[in-house]
């Protein structure tokens, strides 16, 4: 896939954000700008953008976290999940 493939969603998805409620147009924005910093060479390995979108979004989610890395992070109490708001950066 190259990033011209993934252009049409971006765009979609921004006039998507401009109709969210003011408190989530920030959300929405963040997800487009990790998008446009998408090249070639990152999208190599997919064929669909949404499932690119989806991999690249979640990976800055990932990168969020405190700590290690998720393979290396702190073992958490059962049940809890690393991406709860008390685990995250502030």
């Amino acid at each position: 896939m190259r990033r011209k493939d993934l252009d049409p969603l971006i765009f979609r998805w921004k006039k998507t954000t401009r109709a969210l409620k003011i408190h989530d147009q920030s959300y929405g924005k963040r997800i487009t700008d990790i998008l446009e910093q998408c090249t070639d060479t990152d999208l190599v390995l997919f064929t669909d953008p949404v499932e690119a979108a989806a991999f690249f979004c979640l990976l800055d989610l990932a990168g969020k976290i405190p700590g290690e890395p998720c393979h290396a992070g702190p073992a958490l109490p059962e049940g809890q999940c690393p991406l709860l708001p008390e685990y995250c950066l502030p």
